[in-house]
């Protein structure tokens, strides 16, 4: 760089460093500010006299306050990273007192007079708050889906219920027979409203699923033992494969580890391919066979392992020419259908690092899998 270049930055680095939209700062090695640029007075709401010479720390709330000073003075006496030449989203705080998220990138400057930092500091506010948006949106478009699921399965829904609810009648009408004789048979009476209150309590169990399903209230992530997942979503799924003459084959494998996820948003995904696995083998009235086969394993080989949940149907398989279009909203073979189901899902499995896809048998119908991480970051 020749004379001429470096009196031209001389003159005009302070005019480009303003035109600059994110924040720019540079501090010396105790971590005092040394220069900033307008973004930086703008995005935090001090003077330039009231930002030169303070500690950074004044611009962070707790704990990044207390731990600023002693990554600088670990770096300097170690060389290892935290932040400087890394960069991460962390919180900032305006002189106002707001507390607001921030990117950070920090590289490091050596000079003859020492060793210098400069910041950059782009504010996330609104990318943060677009991010917070699309996750609502997307639960509600999930909580459509739910409803719409249950929507769809309201013939087995009650054919459930009516099951018991005509054995609670039937044991209620044996009931005041027994008390109307003369003879009362104490012991028939006992059993007959024994037999009444599991009924009772089986027509509660199918209704707690589906609320349970329906109702998704803080969709808060746990570990999740996978089997026992697929098994309490059986429930759900059992009367409608038997109202549509399908048979439901688990093979479930033993000693899986538990993944980390949200329950309910893992069985809407589960029993949205099954019901389409039903919906596919019942439209060609069975002719390839009565069994849907739903299996759990361990996926060998993952980089962390990851627990895999496949459903086998023997329908007709995707067409070759919808194949890049089955996880597309709006996308659906069903006359129906909102086409939203899939594409809701992949986006739930993907949510948790996880991946949805399908691949057409060898014999007939399809295997439509997803796979979640074992043991994922809580």
């Amino acid at each position: 760089m020749n004379a001429q270049h470096v009196q031209w930055l001389n003159d005009y680095a302070p005019e480009i460093l303003d035109a600059v939209v994110d924040a720019i700062l540079t501090i010396d090695a105790r971590g005092r500010i040394q220069s900033v640029n307008a973004a930086a007075l703008r995005q935090f709401g001090y003077t330039e006299s009231e930002m030169v010479g303070e500690p950074l720390a004044m611009l962070m709330p707790e704990p990044y306050r207390s731990a600023h000073q002693r990554f600088v003075d670990g770096y300097l006496a170690t060389g290892e990273a935290k932040i400087i030449g890394i960069g991460r989203e962390l919180e900032a705080r305006a002189k106002d007192g707001t507390v607001f998220p921030i990117y950070l990138a920090v590289s490091e400057i050596n000079t003859e007079e020492g060793t210098y930092f400069a910041g950059i500091i782009r504010d996330l506010t609104a990318e943060k708050a677009a991010e917070q948006a699309l996750l609502e949106q997307r639960e509600r478009l999930s909580q459509v889906a739910r409803l719409s699921t249950m929507g769809e399965m309201t013939a087995s829904i009650a054919h459930e219920i009516n099951q018991p609810l005509t054995a609670i009648s039937m044991y209620a009408q044996a009931c005041v027979k027994l008390l109307q004789m003369d003879d009362l048979n104490r012991e028939k009476l006992v059993d007959a409203l024994t037999k009444l209150n599991r009924q009772a309590l089986r027509a509660g169990a199918v209704i707690e699923r589906i609320q349970r399903f329906v109702r998704h209230e803080d969709g808060e992530r746990q570990l999740v033992d996978m089997n026992a997942l697929v098994r309490d979503l059986s429930h759900l799924a059992a009367g409608d494969a038997r109202l549509h003459g399908i048979e439901l084959r688990f093979d479930l494998a033993e000693g899986l580890p538990n993944v980390f996820c949200d329950p309910i948003q893992v069985q809407q995904v589960a029993l949205n391919l099954i019901r389409n696995a039903i919906d596919a083998m019942h439209e060609i009235g069975c002719r390839n066979g009565h069994v849907l086969q739903i299996g759990t394993r361990i996926v060998e080989g993952a980089a962390e392992g990851a627990v895999e949940v496949t459903v086998v149907d023997c329908g007709t398989g995707v067409a070759e020419e919808h194949m890049d279009l089955v996880f597309s909203a709006f996308h659906t073979t069903k006359q129906d259908g909102m086409g939203m189901g899939l594409s809701i899902c992949r986006s739930i499995i993907e949510d948790h690092g996880g991946l949805l896809d399908f691949r057409n048998n060898d014999t007939c119908g399809c295997t439509f899998f997803f796979r979640l991480p074992v043991d994922g970051d809580e």
